[in-house]
């Protein structure tokens, strides 16, 4: 504190700090990079830029991106980064912060609006093909990105809702698959799916008694069916197991 008192009220030394390095201009033009301490300056004269040279973790503003398939996720991301250069970080850009935010966030965007639902998932590759991209960056500014990171990729609450009714109606597809390979009707398969008789032609009458009994019956003998076939599996699994069991007390 008394040394940044100082510092303003003379004008004639700069106070650089651990973690900090300054580049030093002259009449306006830069010079050297100069490292933590206590540097006198020239007041008018000479100048410095002070900097933090550490690790120094920059957290995006949270995303929202369609995906190629027209799926909305939300996206947060963060990134860890260490200035190597000061003096093409002081110089080839205005404010390094907002330039390297504003980047990183265009690469996530044009990476992530390139994925699917199944690619998404694989965040490690993603984040590894995004460093990829910000290379370029960190040769003209004068930057590191030492790790690259999402902290959240999850689904809209609107992608959710249509993932888990394709996922439903995925499932509603195989039973009705498994049901009428056992002998099942059409008809009687998708009452029992949608919980109701209901019928897939509209404009025609309603299925009598005798054909609603006939569907009963059916479905009655194929699941008997399938338990018989069940029991018969599982007699031949026993009867496999003893045979090698004989095979064995023979062998002894």
């Amino acid at each position: 504190m008394f040394l940044e008192l100082l510092q303003a009220v003379t004008g004639i030394f700069v106070v650089v700090y651990d973690g900090q390095h300054a580049l030093k201009f002259t009449l306006g033009r830069a010079k050297s990079v100069v490292p933590p301490g206590i540097h006198f300056k020239l007041p008018i004269v000479q100048t410095f830029r002070t900097e933090e040279t550490k690790h120094t973790t920059l957290d995006l503003e949270p995303q929202v991106i369609q995906l190629k398939d027209d799926l909305v996720y939300e996206v947060d991301a963060k990134v860890v980064y260490q200035i190597v250069n000061l003096r093409k970080a002081i110089i080839e850009i205005d404010d390094l912060v907002t330039g390297l935010q504003n980047r990183v966030v265009l690469a996530v965007q044009t990476i992530l609006r390139a994925q699917d639902r199944e690619s998404i998932k694989d965040t490690q590759a993603l984040s590894l093909e995004i460093q990829q991209a910000l290379a370029p960056v960190e040769e003209q500014w004068g930057v590191r990105i030492l790790q690259f990171g999402f902290s959240n990729i999850s689904p809209s609450p609107a992608t959710l809702e249509i993932t888990q009714m394709e996922l439903l109606a995925r499932e509603k597809l195989r039973l009705f698959g498994t049901m009428r390979t056992g002998g099942l009707g059409e008809e009687a398969a998708v009452a029992l799916l949608a919980g109701a008789v209901v019928s897939l032609a509209p404009d025609e009458s309603p299925p009598s008694r005798a054909g609603m009994r006939r569907e009963e019956e059916a479905l009655s003998r194929s699941i008997d069916g399938m338990e018989e076939e069940r029991l018969r599996q599982e007699r031949e699994q026993k009867n496999e197991a003893g045979e090698q069991d004989s095979e064995s007390a023979d062998d002894d």
